[in-house]
């Protein structure tokens, strides 16, 4: 599964167009957090936020993004967590959950919220995905995203212990 993306890609270019998949899906069951995230394939977009970060803003983007961060949900998902609950008790600890509704972070995520108005809780426009709704001219939020990133880094969550 290491590189699915890749090796999908490489079946395509070598198919004639009238063969290619017509709208460039991936198979049902790989990425449904990512496909949650941005509708389009990785692309020039994904290159545009990825090649201004450092490294460590680059890893946390990435898991927030493939929702395989260090959080409950995943963690208890591949069995190294003993429950998929938010310390905070309130429910499962998911990427949308840490970014936009765990009151244990409320504090943190004041810079996080002024970033607009329009798009709060809208996971697409923090990560820097790609709505269905957006026209070809659309360009992710670098704010937003560095925003969201600088949350993730500042709480600590998803640091490894």
């Amino acid at each position: 599964m290491k590189s699915t993306i890749l090796n999908i890609a490489r079946k395509y270019i070598l198919l004639p167009r009238s063969q290619a998949v017509p709208n460039n899906d991936l198979p049902a069951n790989i990425g449904r957090h990512a496909k949650r995230v941005d509708a389009a394939l990785p692309g020039k977009h994904t290159r545009q936020l990825y090649d201004r970060l450092s490294w460590k803003e680059a890893s946390v983007l990435a898991q927030l993004r493939t929702g395989m961060a260090r959080l409950n949900g995943y963690l208890y998902r591949i069995n190294v967590a003993d429950t998929d609950q938010c310390a905070c008790g309130q429910a499962r600890e998911t990427v949308e959950h840490f970014l936009f509704r765990c009151q244990k972070w409320t504090a943190h995520r004041m810079e996080l919220l002024q970033c607009t108005n329009t798009h709060r809780g809208n996971i697409s426009f923090f990560l820097g995905g790609k709505s269905p709704s957006d026209d070809q001219k659309w360009t992710p939020n670098l704010e937003a995203v560095r925003a969201s990133i600088r949350f993730a880094i500042a709480t600590g969550r998803l640091e490894a212990t």
